[in-house]
């Protein structure tokens, strides 16, 4: 008995819709199914793509690791060569001194009386000479501590200066180094302000006769005394000047009245 005729016993009336309603819900069914194992053959080929490429990633960062561990392995035999080196001539530093140390123990071993007395009496001359330079450095400190002291508590401006040369060695501008309390107040220039600067930078009217006379003092060695008006601080000085060493000068100023 077939299925359309078991339907048709059970039911005359609605046996034929039961059987089509039953085999339309058996295609629907297995199209559902095939379209459910063509999704997953789908899913199984595009997750065995995906662990291709990741299997593909991995090799090439072992492979770069292996590259890198190359390196790494190549560094570590050149630094190892290069320690080696070093040691080796470091050995052969420590055996040519202690072979210089022999040679010298030898050498004394050899050296009589007479030359000991020799060698205590320059021992002795080199510790005289000594003694001596000590003392002149402290003599020296003390003078250098006068000069301070009088130049910080002079009543007259005291300027260190540098001379400045152009192309020619002619000298063109000199420069501010050091001045004392009372060069302020003479000139009305505070060091903070000038330590460092060129003098036509700090006195841009400076007349030119103040570089010349200057100028003169140091290529000469010549001191000099005289006495000249500055338009930028509107003051008469009477300077004396000197040249202590090369390139260099100090000028003493004092204000005169008006």
């Amino acid at each position: 008995m077939t299925l359309l005729e078991v339907t048709q016993h059970l039911h005359p009336v609605w046996g034929n819709a039961f059987f089509y309603i039953f085999i339309g819900a058996m295609v629907l069914f297995f199209g559902m199914l095939m379209i459910l194992l063509k999704a997953l053959k789908q899913k199984s080929s595009d997750l065995k793509l995906v662990q291709q490429q990741h299997v593909a990633k991995i090799d090439v960062v072992r492979k770069e690791q292996g590259e890198q561990l190359e390196s790494l392995r190549i560094e570590m035999l050149k630094r190892e060569e290069e320690r080696s080196r070093l040691w080796m001539e470091s050995e052969k530093e420590v055996l040519h001194v202690l072979n210089g140390v022999s040679n010298l123990l030898e050498l004394s071993d050899k050296v009589d009386k007479v030359e000991f007395s020799k060698l205590n009496k320059a021992l002795t001359a080199i510790e005289s000479k000594i003694v001596s330079e000590k003392k002149l450095i402290a003599e020296l400190i003390v003078s250098e501590e006068k000069y301070r002291q009088l130049f910080v508590n002079s009543i007259v401006g005291i300027a260190v200066h540098e001379i400045i040369l152009d192309e020619n060695a002619k000298p063109c501008d000199y420069r501010f180094l050091e001045v004392n309390p009372a060069f302020k107040k003479i000139t009305g220039l505070n060091a903070s302000n000038i330590i460092g600067k060129k003098c036509s930078v700090v006195l841009p009217n400076i007349e030119p006769y103040w570089i010349e006379i200057f100028g003169n003092v140091v290529t000469t060695g010549i001191p000099i005394t005289f006495e000249k008006y500055n338009v930028d601080t509107n003051v008469n000085y009477k300077v004396t000047a000197y040249s202590p060493e090369p390139n260099k000068f100090i000028a003493i100023s004092l204000e005169i009245p008006k």
